[in-house]
């Protein structure tokens, strides 16, 4: 039962999560919030102030504190109607507890989606009626901006709207160009989106976001898609990341690099069957499975002894797919019955 936790554990440590949470804490990315906001505005925060309304009840308090009230002058018009000058924006009712989604004076991009006030609310508070809108997934709807920042992040929402728009035979090289220069949120749907198949221009790209943890899992989404000669080309870059701090990082380089005939790769295989992390360890063992030169069994052999239930299991697996025959004891240890026979070549 252990042994399947910690596999599960590993599984999601080394899988990049894909399907949104169903709950008001989902993290979107940027892509999430253009594409579903009809409206996105670079603007000015003009006006910030709370909702209030009479208490009739209570002689010594006058009113009650209610939602938030903001008033926008538009800037520009990212995507929406560009008439549009003027947004107003209420904090919801039910997250009215957040933090305040605007500060006066502030200058923002806001991914907006129309509000429908009931008419009560409306009544209430006796505001007029007219177009009021929310911000998508709430604060995460605001990116506060600069005068330093704001063209970074206007030009590459609009590259990011230009790729989702263009033709099949350009869309690929529009997704690449947001990997140049765009926030990480927006370079993390572009590498998505170029992960169906191999895109030649963009690969030294590819390998420089396997170093990078953020990126690291779809840099290797990409990656993969490659052939073993096209990686070894650039197998001095990649084996630059085989210090690197972070687990996921070295996990993925691991699995990338296991099928290069090469010496360095090899080494690094044996080293990290010593790293600290039991991931990487297990990594290391699974990759493994293919080399079958003395050396090779040698450290296996020592990983089926590991402290960890998951490193030993992933060596047990590399072992028998080489023909070793293995018991598997109840209490997660292995021991050797039968080897198969030698051979001297690094790879099967």
């Amino acid at each position: 039962m252990k042994n399947q936790i910690l596999s599960l554990i590993f599984a999601a440590v080394l899988c990049l999560c894909t399907k949104p949470a169903n709950a008001f804490d989902r993290a979107y990315t940027m892509g999430d919030k253009i594409d579903s906001s009809p409206l996105i505005v670079y603007a000015s925060v003009l006006e910030v102030r709370e909702l209030v309304v009479k208490n009739k009840k209570a002689k010594d308090q006058d009113e009650l504190v209610g939602d938030y009230f903001y008033r926008l002058k538009v800037l520009e018009v990212v995507k929406g109607s560009s008439m549009i000058k003027e947004i107003t924006v209420i904090q919801s009712p039910e997250f009215r507890a957040d933090p305040r989604y605007f500060a006066e004076g502030q200058n923002v991009i806001a991914f907006l989606k129309p509000n429908s006030l009931s008419g009560k609310f409306l009544s209430r508070y006796r505001l007029p009626r007219r177009a009021y809108y929310e911000c998508f997934a709430n604060k995460q709807g605001v990116v506060a901006v600069s005068d330093a920042s704001k063209d970074f992040y206007l030009g590459s929402i609009k590259k990011y709207i230009s790729a989702k728009r263009a033709k099949r035979s350009k869309r690929a090289a529009e997704w690449a160009s947001l990997l140049v220069n765009a926030p990480d949120e927006l370079k993390e749907n572009a590498l998505l989106e170029l992960s169906a198949r191999p895109y030649y221009p963009a690969l030294n790209t590819f390998v420089r976001y396997l170093g990078e943890e953020n990126l690291t899992s779809l840099a290797y989404k990409n990656l993969k898609n490659f052939p073993p000669d096209s990686l070894e080309a650039r197998l001095d870059s990649l084996m630059k990341f085989w210090k690197s701090d972070s687990r996921l990082v070295k996990v993925n380089l691991l699995k990338l690099v296991s099928h290069i005939h090469d010496d360095k790769v090899f080494k690094f295989l044996q080293r990290s069957l010593k790293d600290d992390k039991f991931e990487v360890r297990a990594t290391a063992a699974q990759s493994l499975e293919g080399w079958t030169d003395k050396k090779a069994v040698k450290s296996l052999k020592k990983a089926l002894n590991d402290a960890d239930d998951y490193v030993r299991s992933a060596a047990y697996e590399a072992l028998t797919k080489q023909g070793f025959q293995i018991e598997k004891k109840d209490d997660l240890t292995y021991k050797i019955l039968q080897e198969p026979e030698k051979t001297n070549s690094h790879k099967k």
